[in-house]
């Protein structure tokens, strides 16, 4: 039999940047903000959830100029420039999870439609950031799986390192495995909301938000 076309409808994207080295003042940044830590579900996060607002200006630039490109590509389709339209970081929190820890549990990110992680310590030997497909749990009928791939898999693991950037829609469940070796895992979480003329008039969907 002749192979068949596949059609990937409504595949989800995630985005993968690299920013390259780390400076040295970029890490005594952090550094400075992981001197006040709360504890979270198996990790701790930054007493400072408004990071990008007040410091690391290269990273925000890299992050902002990756998000400029994850809107253009992927939410509209074409150049939104002059269409009244950006998309803003809001909030930015540096999250730890250390060695031995049960990692992050699976969440979403409400009140956002991009969400990222930027990767600042890791072990690119064992680290990863795992995603959730949540049809599954919608699925009524399951049969035995000899191999998985893009389209029957539940759960897909991507590999981290430093420098590294993922953007993703804030509604994919993701969650961190146990974290493995030695070392504290840090990473900089942040959510993009739009800002400006929402949605369509003639569609009955527009809405202004500044």
């Amino acid at each position: 039999m002749e192979k068949p076309n596949i059609t990937n409808l409504f595949p989800i994207p995630v985005l993968t940047f690299q920013y390259g080295d780390i400076s040295n003042d970029e890490f005594e940044t952090v550094k400075e903000y992981l001197q006040y830590l709360r504890p979270s579900q198996f990790n701790y996060l930054t007493d400072e959830n408004y990071i990008l607002d007040k410091g690391l200006p290269e990273i925000r630039k890299f992050i902002q100029e990756s998000i400029d490109f994850y809107a253009k590509e992927i939410v509209i389709g074409d150049d939104y420039t002059d269409d009244d339209l950006d998309f803003r970081i809001t909030q930015s929190w540096i999250s730890v999870t250390p060695p031995k820890s049960l990692g992050h549990h699976r969440h979403v990110h409400p009140n956002s439609l991009i969400s990222g992680v930027f990767y600042i310590k890791t072990n690119p030997q064992v680290d990863k950031i795992e995603f959730i497909n949540g049809r599954e749990e919608s699925e009524s009928i399951r049969v035995g799986l000899k191999k998985f791939n893009n389209y029957n898999s539940g759960i897909w693991y991507l590999p981290v390192r430093n420098g590294q950037l993922f953007l993703f829609p804030s509604n994919l469940p993701h969650r961190v495995p146990p974290v493995q070796g030695t070392e504290d895992r840090i990473s900089l979480a942040f959510n993009v909301f739009p800002y400006g003329k929402l949605g369509s008039r003639i569609d009955l969907t527009e809405v202004h938000v500044y």
